[in-house]
């Protein structure tokens, strides 16, 4: 019996770390990136919002995409790699405390990511706002779950992107994003409302056996001749109005 314990205790043992997870505040991240640190984290809770947009590097931007808007810019200039871990707080690449007017003259901030960013298995259980960020290396999303609102409207992903077994929970904002090479969906769950609307796919989007519970909204969308739509579900309304498949009207069909 004593034997057997001591077993059972040592394989316990050994298995700890992959059980416990060690908690950190956002930061220490911050602190990280700032120094140009590559930043890896597993099995961690990170507390605190992850305000990206505030980095040292931050400078003040003046061009014809943000008009007569006061604009803000910070880089990410190391790899980020996350696995298995929970954003606590809201993970911020982009903000706007001043509302932005029709005619500009508001105030935003931004963040891009000039290295690979990685997110496996984690879970963002407030707020996570990419919009405008420009990916310049692969984007890695893979099993994670986003509980609010998914923004990455006008983002660029310069490299593949894989969005694979990722469940959004709530609005998950793609419009107007820009995907320059493959772009994977399969197996992803849209819990809410779907926004591809104007997406730019240039290379093959492959959302097989993904699931759209709430509004797909595809309309003015192109998609290259490699996408691919098969045994997806749309158990919500759909519309792909003006939507195109190699520049031929394209409807998929429900399930």
């Amino acid at each position: 019996m004593k034997t057997l314990l001591t077993a059972l205790l040592l394989v316990a043992t050994s298995l700890l770390p992959s059980w416990a997870q060690r908690t950190v505040a956002a930061k220490e991240i911050l602190d990280k990136i700032n120094r140009r640190e590559t930043v890896s984290y597993e099995n961690t809770i990170i507390t605190g919002d992850l305000d990206l947009t505030e980095l040292a590097n931050k400078k003040r931007v003046s061009n014809n995409r943000w008009a007569e808007t006061e604009a803000y810019e910070s880089t990410v200039e190391t790899p980020v790699t996350f696995r298995n871990c929970t954003f606590k707080g809201a993970f911020l690449a982009y903000k706007n405390p001043e509302p932005i007017r029709l005619k500009g003259n508001g105030i935003l901030y931004a963040t891009h990511f000039n290295e690979a960013v990685t997110f496996e298995n984690c879970t963002f259980e407030r707020e996570s706002e990419f919009k405008y960020s420009d990916f310049k290396q692969r984007a890695v999303y893979t099993g994670s779950s986003f509980r609010k609102e998914a923004n990455f409207k006008y983002a660029k992903f310069r490299a593949a992107v894989d969005f694979s077994d990722v469940r959004f929970g709530a609005l998950a904002n793609f419009k107007y994003t820009a995907f320059k090479e493959d772009i994977a969906f399969r197996k992803a769950r849209f819990e809410e409302y779907a926004d591809f609307k104007y997406t730019k796919f240039n290379e093959g989007a492959s959302f097989q056996n993904s699931r759209f519970n709430g509004m797909a909204d595809f309309k003015y969308t192109h998609l290259p001749r490699t996408s691919s739509f098969e045994d997806t579900v749309f158990s919500g309304p759909s519309d792909f109005k003006y939507a195109t498949l190699e520049g031929r009207k394209f409807s998929p069909a429900r399930r």
